[in-house]
């Protein structure tokens, strides 16, 4: 019994050192299990070369379209000569999905028809069918959703795919094959201008602009500074009241202007709502594309639609209901300052900052102005990140009604969009933590962790729980993707495959974010982060492209600011508001991770899109505002930083802001 006491007590003594290494431990253990999936789960479409030889394809031109369900097949040939036969000649083939090998036209393997093993490589020895001179090898490949690739290698007759080989969609017309790290652009991305030449031509509005705010700053540092200046301070306050402000101005003026299609899924979201609001019941997620959702936004919408439905147009109609989501945008600029109040309380500059970084995030402003349960979603999520950074950077234990009201909200967030699920294990990680650390005694922080993470769980379980239990009755599982295959809604998009290209590369959405995506996973963040990348699912969206591409150079500094903030929650100073920002990367680094293996597992150009994660809206406010303490701390450098990021927020205002 002495021993386990002294076990407890140790472990007690140094409770946030053991805390943090299980949750290291965990991690590394799902990071492990993860990377061992990459080679061997068929669902993760990664291209990955080996033996010296690379994925090829069919070059067939990429197009933005949807595909049906559909089965395509590819014969790719080689042909080679083979001047002594060697002992041994084993060729190692991977095909994406089916392959069927001929050597000079006699059938020599065919792949098991179950394209879930498409992953297995397959080996075949050559030797007893080779002889002196020219052989023609041939492979077809079929691929069900996808384009056909294929991976093949010989290291005893020199093998290996790559250009030399040719491919064929018919098995009469011949190309070169296609290395799949080749990705051309879509002509779409090419019909916009370039977005360095966008920034220089709106060079005369942002070049004063920047000089006004350059020189104001300069000025406010001298002690015989001008009385305008002392007038002209802008309090935290200030520039709360003016952001919702400027967001009552657009949700003025695009109330007419921008079409009702404009937005993400839009027919699937509407036809939720008439469902609802005729049927007063939660649909199955097989009855309809969006159907799988979460109801919350949904019902809202049908109350709101039942209520209005006799006095107005439909189209009308449906405009008032895109209300619903920009009140939700509007309120993050709320938070926003909330949150920057509780970081900074003393450092009002800051504090505006953030807010402004908030209250402008372009993101949320082109998703508000569509209809979809993602802003409200992201307004819930927010507001349970804004009462843990409350406990995180308060100095007393929380009152029993605070998790009560985050447990409340989490519910209410989960019959939203499952994605609010993914900021629990940072939450009650950190908010545990925290009360582990004002503990004054042995146990009560255990106990008030523990009491805490009942109340929290439970509460959102009360709220929220019924909906997923009866998922799991109607279908069999608890959370319900959109693509996933029993819903028997099939369709996908070019490529159709990833490769580690598209894991690391960046920099194609400096240039064209438009539809950026296809280059790979941080194109597609970028772009949908700091602007609407994706065009909100419509060619007809009526932004204002030359500012919105413009920010694609201007969104670097706040992009900085953002890294800068999270390598600041690294130093070893600790405190609140060091408790905050690792809260925050935490938060950043769970929905990255979730994002990406989403971006693995559904081909489709959307599934990597910044938007999942518009709850964390505060947090990128808090990161960014840390960002720029550091950035602001030389004169000249913080005269920069306010000139440049007076040009970013004209620019990601006037983007969104229809004319």
């Amino acid at each position: 019994m002495g021993f386990w006491s002294e076990v407890v007590r140790i472990i007690l003594r140094h409770r946030l050192f053991c805390l943090a290494l299980l949750i290291s431990l965990i991690a590394f253990l799902l990071l492990t299990v993860g990377m061992g999936r990459l080679g061997k789960d068929p669902r993760i479409h990664l291209l990955v070369s080996e033996g010296g030889a690379e994925w090829i394809r069919f070059p067939e031109t990429f197009r933005l379209s949807i595909r049906q369900q559909e089965r395509k097949t590819t014969h790719f040939r080689y042909r080679l000569d083979i001047p002594a036969v060697p002992a041994t000649a084993v060729l190692t083939l991977r095909a994406m999905k089916h392959s069927t090998i001929y050597l000079d036209g006699r059938l020599l393997y065919r792949s098991p028809d179950d394209l879930q093993k498409w992953k297995e490589p397959h080996y075949l020895d050559l030797t007893a069918w080779l002889t002196q001179g020219s052989h023609e090898l041939r492979v077809e490949v079929l691929n069900e959703n996808g384009h056909p690739a294929l991976l093949v290698y010989c290291n005893a007759l020199g093998i290996r795919s790559d250009d030399r080989w040719e491919a064929s969609d018919d098995g009469r017309r011949w190309m070169p094959a296609l290395p799949v790290e080749e990705t051309p652009p879509f002509a779409i991305s090419r019909s916009f201008p370039r977005s360095d030449q966008a920034l220089r031509d709106l060079l005369p509005l942002f070049t004063p602009l920047f000089a006004l705010f350059f020189f104001w700053s300069l000025r406010s540092d001298d002690r015989l500074r001008p009385v305008w200046v002392e007038k002209t301070h802008l309090s935290a306050a200030a520039a709360r009241w003016l952001l919702l402000g400027a967001w009552v101005v657009i949700a003025v003026n695009n109330f007419w202007k921008i079409p009702l299609s404009v937005g993400m899924d839009y027919e699937g979201h509407t036809k939720y709502i008439y469902y609802v609001a005729y049927n007063w019941r939660i649909p199955v997620a097989t009855e309809g594309w969006q159907m799988f959702q979460p109801p919350l936004f949904h019902f809202l919408a049908a109350a709101i639609f039942r209520s209005i439905d006799a006095f107005f147009s439909p189209g009308t109609v449906v405009r008032i209901l895109k209300l619903l989501p920009l009140l939700c945008g509007a309120a993050q600029v709320e938070l926003s300052y909330r949150m920057s109040r509780y970081a900074y309380p003393r450092r009002e500059s800051l504090q505006v900052i953030g807010t402004l970084i908030g209250g402008l995030f372009p993101m949320n402003l082109y998703m508000s102005q569509s209809l979809g349960n993602e802003p409200l979603a992201g307004l819930l999520t927010a507001l349970i990140i804004l009462l843990a950074c409350r406990i995180i950077s308060g100095d007393s234990l929380p009152p029993t009604k605070i998790p009560l009201l985050m447990g409340f909200l989490l519910g209410l967030a989960m019959l939203s969009k499952t994605t609010a699920l993914l900021i629990v294990p940072p939450l009650l990680f950190f908010v545990s933590a925290s009360l582990l650390r004002k503990s004054r005694v042995p146990g009560e922080g255990i106990r008030s962790a523990v009491y805490f993470v009942i109340l929290f769980l439970g509460v959102a379980f009360i709220v929220s729980g019924w909906y997923y239990l009866r998922n799991y009755i109607e279908i069999g599982r608890f959370f319900v993707g959109g693509w996933d295959p029993f819903r028997k809604i099939v369709w996908w998009q070019d490529p159709g495959y990833r490769t580690p290209l598209q894991c690391f590369i960046f920099g194609e959405a400096l240039f064209y974010p438009v539809f950026s995506s296809i280059y790979g996973f941080w194109d597609a963040i970028y772009s949908s982060l700091w602007m609407d990348g994706f065009l909100s699912a419509n060619y007809d969206t009526p932004w204002n492209f030359p500012f919105m591409l413009s920010g694609a150079w201007l969104s670097l500094l706040p992009t900085a600011a953002i890294f800068i903030g999270a390598v600041a929650a690294l130093r070893n100073k600790d405190g609140p508001f060091r408790q905050m920002l690792r809260f925050s990367v935490s938060g950043v680094i769970v929905y990255l991770i979730a994002i990406f293996y989403l971006f693995l597992t559904v081909p489709i150009l959307s599934s990597a899109k910044a938007t999942y994660a518009l709850g964390l809206t505060p947090c990128f406010a808090l990161l960014a505002s840390a960002g720029f303490e550091v950035l602001t701390r030389w004169r000249f450098l913080r005269a920069a930083v306010y000139g440049l990021i007076a040009c970013w927020a004209v620019a990601a205002y006037a983007a969104y802001f229809v004319i």
